[in-house]
């Protein structure tokens, strides 16, 4: 061996010393070095390039007892700087040095599932996976990636994409691989010759928990929360068939054993009994009995238009009949064929059957689809009118009346009879004031506004003086706005028409008989309508989450400022039927009313009402606009559950308490104190059933046994 010889580093102190060995290796002796200092002499070395970031400071200590190869003399660098925190990325022609947590945004090696690169060296994997998820795979491996550094999925293919140390990567593929294994399930497929696949499948499922029944939904997760590894059945109506997907082939041996057991030919006859969950046993035995035989599915009685046929004092349409009850040879229904029969039971809800096994296979399977639980609508309907109204008048006019014992004269400048409404009139006001000073019935006050006016005095027959009016000046400005916010809203369900009356019922005039000989007693017919906000609707909920409904939407209300001549009252009414299509929870609106009205007039003596100035003391004048803004809005909501309907119901409930709360009697020192009425609070709700469909059903006599045997 060649003799040892000192290679002299001017950059660095006498106590960091890199001592040959020979051409190929070297001492390492790099004692509290700073870490420029050090990087330096490690690219002498080496021969590679480093450019240090502003934030890489610190010393380092490398210590070798034994010379190191020059090929080892980068790793060893870079687990000294993973130590202090830091990094190596390399690019090409340059070695960076940065912090560790800015080394994945910056470039550096990427590989894919061949990865042969190791040492602690930043890297970047993309890692498809063949059999597991990607995204589940995560939340495994995160844990071990450093707190730095990170792991995402992308699960359009399936892919993992990770940035680590190469050495860290390197274990986590051993982990992958492991774990990426294809699954050991096995597919059976069982015929069933006498009894049903449906119950059978249900059977197991109460004896086996297991094993869980997928029909029509999709396929349940094979691990459940316990941990037990479930297994999957499938009943195949088509062909009385039992579809078994299981983890392990002696569980599905075992279920084999079981479906043997239970295919058994029935000691009960052809005469079974459905409990229903959802549907009406009588509409569905009209369905079923409509299938067997070819004909036409029995429709309900419909309402026809939503809207009433003709109109009416109230505006409102007459209620819709319900369907009558079925009988038993009618869509309730009966005997089918020989052999063959469907009744229904309404008292408790269920079918019974009478069919050979393979038609009532094909029966069972329509009325578990059919026997579905059906969504409900909550419809909130909003209309909101917005009223503004300006009036104003201003005017004189003039009455001159005088006499002399022989001639009588009356001028007068009535202007102010505005079409019916007379009341502004000066003679009108000049008579009631007349009738009022001489005790005459027909006083009446005078009009709303300012007022001003001239009297003088006429002698009557018993020398009283009887004002009279000489001038009348009426000046008025009214202002009025109004805004009604409405919100009527009904719960139904899918394909079912609700109706909700929120007002008054009003009697109307219809028949009146007066006295007469042959028939003293007097009467009068009276007939009552509903007066107020009218809300049907029939929504029909589609697979997509769609609504389509009809709605017959009405505002009515008793006009008091229209006179009828004695005739009865008169009404006002606003309403929109329509049928549209509107999504699950989307605000729609129905329809509305935009409208500006002005009027104007003018009344004045011709010549002397257009001099200048003065000729407004011959004129009268009126303005009056008038805007209304009317719009109805519509906005369904879907229960599909029970957990949605009690959610809603719960949220209106505390609402209500809220605004009842805010209500308190005021401290009266004369009064008692009456404290105000309060709602209860709502019990906790119930824990939710966990339990698949199947187990909820009534148990068979197997089952009890199973339970029975179990307790003891």
């Amino acid at each position: 061996m060649k003799p040892f010889k000192k290679i002299a580093l001017s950059l660095l102190v006498a106590s960091q010393l890199a001592i040959a060995a020979d051409d190929n290796k070297v001492m390492l002796n790099f004692v509290n070095s700073d870490l420029e200092s050090t990087v330096k002499a490690i690219g002498l070395i080496t021969g590679k390039n480093f450019v240090l970031d502003a934030r890489a400071k610190g010393t380092i200590n490398i210590v070798s007892s034994t010379p190191v190869a020059k090929d080892l003399v980068y790793p060893v660098l870079l687990s000294a700087l993973r130590m202090q925190g830091l990094t190596a990325v390399e690019t090409e022609g340059v070695i960076k040095i940065l912090p560790e947590a800015d080394a994945k945004q910056n470039w550096g090696l990427t590989t894919d599932r061949k990865l042969n690169v190791s040492g602690d060296r930043i890297i970047t994997q993309v890692l498809p996976l063949k059999h597991e998820s990607a995204a589940g795979m995560v939340s495994i491996l995160r844990p071990l990636i450093t707190p730095n550094n990170t792991i995402a999925a992308y699960p359009n293919s399936n892919t993992l994409v990770i940035t680590d140390y190469a050495d860290n990567v390197r274990r986590l593929n051993r982990i992958i691989a492991n774990i990426d294994q294809p699954s050991q399930s096995e597919l059976i497929s069982i015929s069933l010759k006498y009894a049903s696949a449906l119950e059978v499948a249900q059977t197991m499922s109460r004896l086996m928990p297991e094993v869980t029944v997928a029909g029509g939904a999709p396929a349940p997760a094979m691990v459940g929360a316990e941990g037990i590894r479930k297994s999957v059945v499938v009943p195949d109506t088509r062909g009385n068939t039992l579809l078994i997907r299981s983890e392990t082939s002696a569980h599905a041996q075992q279920i084999r054993k079981m479906v043997e057991m239970l295919d058994k030919p029935g000691a009960g006859g052809n005469i079974r009994v459905v409990y229903l969950k959802n549907a009406d046993a009588t509409r569905l035995a009209g369905t079923l009995k409509a299938i067997l035989t070819g004909s036409e599915i029995p429709a309900l009685p419909s309402g026809g238009s939503m809207a009433p046929a003709a109109p009416t004092p109230g505006g409102i349409s007459p209620p819709i009949p319900s369907a009558p009850a079925s009988s038993g040879g009618g869509t309730g229904g009966g005997t089918v064929s020989p052999g063959v029969a469907i009744q229904a039971e309404p008292t408790t809800n269920s079918l019974i059957i009478t069919a050979p096994d393979n038609v009532y296979n094909n029966l069972r399977a329509v009325i578990d689809k059919l026997d579905a639980r059906r969504a409900q609508v909550y419809v909130e309907a909003m209309i909101a009118e917005v009223n503004v109204g300006k009036v104003g008048e201003f005017g004189v006019q003039w009455l001159v009346a005088g006499s002399n014992g022989t001639i009588s004269g009356l001028g007068s400048s009535s202007l102010g009879n505005f079409g019916a409404d007379s009341s502004r009139d000066i003679q009108t006001v000049a008579g009631s004031l007349a009738n009022l000073a001489a005790g005459k019935a027909g006083g009446a006050p005078l009009p709303g506004g300012f007022t001003f006016g001239l009297l003088n005095g006429v002698l009557g027959k018993d020398s009283s003086r009887i004002p009279n009016l000489g001038a009348l000046a009426t000046a008025l400005q009214n202002n009025g706005a109004a805004n009604i916010l409405s919100t009527p809203n009904l719960v139904t369900l899918d394909n079912e028409e609700a109706k909700i009356v929120i007002g008054q019922n009003v009697p109307f005039v219809t028949g009146t008989q007066a006295s007469t000989g042959s028939n003293p007693n007097p009467f009068t017919t009276v007939e009552r309508k509903d007066i107020g906000i009218t809300l049907k609707v029939k929504p029909q909920v589609s697979e997509g989450g769609a609504i389509t409904m009809q709605v017959y939407q009405e505002v009515s209300s008793v006009d008091t400022g229209l006179s009828t001549g004695g005739a009865g009252l008169a009404t006002k009414k606003r309403s929109i039927e329509s049928k549209v299509l509107v999504d699950d929870g989307q605000v729609l609106v129905l329809g509305g009313l935009i409208e500006d009205q002005q009027e104007q007039g003018k009344n004045e003596v011709p010549l002397l009402g257009e001099i200048p100035l003065l000729g407004n003391l011959f004129k009268y004048e009126k303005r009056s606009t008038k805007k209304t803004n009317l719009m109805v809005f519509l906005r369904p909501i879907i229960l599909r559950d029970s957990q949605s309907a009690q959610t809603l119901s719960n949220d209106r409930y505390q609402s209500l308490r809220q605004v009842e709360g805010g209500y308190s009697n005021e401290k009266h020192l004369f009064l008692p104190d009456i404290a105000p009425a309060k709602l209860p609070e709502l019990p906790p709700a119930k824990p939710a059933d966990t339990k698949p469909a199947a187990m909820k059903e009534a148990p068979s006599e197997g089952a009890k046994l199973a339970d029975g045997a179990s307790n003891q």
